[in-house]
């Protein structure tokens, strides 16, 4: 990444406190979006750091029903790609809990939500923070490298509309056909960025590398 986007984010990045064990992921589903509903709504991800099970179980809210067949179907997928780049050397046990926050229309199935999943997961797990004010949107595939969605425009405008400042986007979709992204960022002042792998988004929305 580099450094004057970085020095771009640095008032957007989270600060050093502690995070504890839960957090907040925007979900972005703009092709459902309305003027009253943004298509923003967000999961919680929640960690108990109990030493049963082993390993790390994931499970849907408070009905401990496993998350594998309900909601979004790329969630399994984020929640493996984040252990196994945690390394060996970090075994984490207890229940990450998955919560939806009904903010926005959610959107069952389909790969876009991965990214930010993975994001979130290895948040959680390794005690970083996310920023409050960046979003992201794509695909996610075992190796971390970020695919193409589709409505990024809407996604876009829909960020902007939710009040963020920034959007991650699959790299290659910036200058989409049919998508004056250009013309998008001067009106609602959003920063629409291009990341490629996992690693490059996870630095810009903790401040930290994996």
């Amino acid at each position: 990444m580099t450094a004057g986007l970085l020095a771009c984010l640095s008032q957007w990045l989270p600060s050093p406190a502690s995070a504890g064990r839960s957090l907040t992921v925007p979900i972005s589903s703009a092709a459902q979006a309305t003027e009253e509903s943004p298509g923003f709504p967000t999961f919680i991800i929640k960690w108990d750091e109990g030493a049963q099970p082993d390993p790390l179980a994931l499970r849907w809210g408070r009905s401990q029903v496993p998350v594998r067949g309900a909601g979004i179907a790329c969630i399994p997928d984020a929640f493996q790609l984040a252990l196994t780049r945690l390394g060996p050397s970090i075994r984490p046990t207890g229940i990450l809990s998955l919560y939806a926050s009904a903010t926005g229309p959610l959107k069952t199935e389909g790969p876009e939500a991965g990214a930010a999943l993975a994001i979130g997961f290895l948040a959680i797990l390794k005690g970083d923070r996310l920023a409050q004010d960046i979003a992201i949107t794509g695909s996610i595939d075992s190796s971390g490298a970020i695919g193409q969605v589709s409505h990024v425009a809407e996604k876009a405008k829909a960020a902007a509309r939710a009040g963020y400042r920034v959007l991650l986007v699959p790299r290659g979709q910036f200058y989409a056909p049919r998508i004056n992204l250009v013309a998008l960022n001067a009106e609602s002042k959003l920063l629409v960025y291009e990341v490629g792998t996992i690693d490059e988004a996870y630095e810009i929305m903790t401040g930290k590398k994996l």
